[in-house]
């Protein structure tokens, strides 16, 4: 999986560009918005922090990894892109079911898609924004609006995803964005909150697995459960092999920690290799300290 490092730059509040994921653009580091110099890769997470007297290197708050792990869902009801994330999950709700949209939103959510492809941020939010006016029980919308609304306007994201979870309290990419929408505005116990509500509705995916491992990694819950949750995950996320990593070490699981970094190293992304081998390092001097103790000998 492809892996790029955010550099720390202010957001400017200009065109939404909202196709769906949120392409490289959102990590918190100091409390700060940041963006990538190349926007249209996938965000990365922070460095592991090394509080076990490894390197200390913070970049940031746990939002990018978050959507690494491709967590933000749009949805179209048109056709895929390369470009973004659909929600692409087979469960369909009731709501989904009994709901009619009238075609004069369908119509403006149509735009809205057309718009997003030419990379006109602005015309595609106001398409959104027409399509929920017209029909404000039209989830697809609403959580569309939500996504671009994300990088310019957080609160107001989140407020488009709590309304749309009072029309269809099942839907769990709701939750899902609602969650990294939390953690956008420094609200972890919220995060987590949305985050387990999205793993109960959709268990089968490591993208749920990997969202509330992550968000209980930020709020140092160094548990069994946390550790397993990243564990599962790293099967198709490798950046999470670096945070089951250091949950495990936390939990004093040192060789187990180096099975989950081994398979970092060796998996081909670059973006944490020297966290990787910083954790390495330290998991082979706390054996040599061992192995050499007055009680060891």
């Amino acid at each position: 999986m492809s892996e790029r490092r955010l550099q720390d730059q202010p957001v400017r509040h200009g065109k939404a560009q909202c196709r769906g994921t949120i392409p490289a653009k959102h990590i918190i580091p100091n409390g700060k918005l940041v963006q990538a110099q190349n926007g249209r890769g996938r965000a990365t997470c922070l460095a592991a922090r090394m509080d076990l007297h490894i390197t200390q290197r913070t970049a940031g708050w746990i939002t990018a990894a978050l959507i690494t792990c491709q967590s933000l869902c749009a949805q179209t009801g048109i056709r895929p892109t390369r470009e973004f994330r659909e929600d692409t999950s087979l469960t369909v709700t009731l709501q989904e079911l009994r709901h009619v949209v009238p075609r004069e939103a369908q119509a403006e959510m149509e735009k809205a898609y057309k718009a997003g492809l030419k990379h006109q941020g602005e015309q595609e939010l106001e398409h959104l924004k027409k399509a929920v006016l017209i029909d404000p029980e039209y989830i697809a919308a609403r959580n569309n609006l939500g996504v671009c609304l994300l990088e310019i306007e957080p609160a107001s994201a989140i407020a488009q995803w709590e309304e749309a979870i009072k029309v269809n309290p099942r839907k769990g990419l709701l939750y899902n964005n609602l969650a990294i929408g939390y953690v956008l505005i420094h609200n972890l116990e919220g995060a987590e909150r949305a985050a387990r509500t999205a793993m109960e509705l959709d268990r089968t995916t490591n993208q749920s697995r990997a969202l509330l491992g992550l968000v209980l990694y930020e709020e140092h819950k160094y548990t069994a459960e946390t550790s397993a949750l990243l564990e599962r995950a790293s099967s198709e996320y490798d950046m999470t092999h670096v945070f089951a990593a250091r949950v495990l070490m936390e939990r004093g699981e040192f060789q187990k920690a180096r099975t989950h970094i081994e398979a970092y190293l060796s998996s081909g992304a670059t973006d944490y290799r020297k966290d990787a081998s910083d954790m390495l390092a330290f998991i082979d001097r706390a054996g040599q300290e061992r192995d050499s103790s007055p009680d060891q000998l």
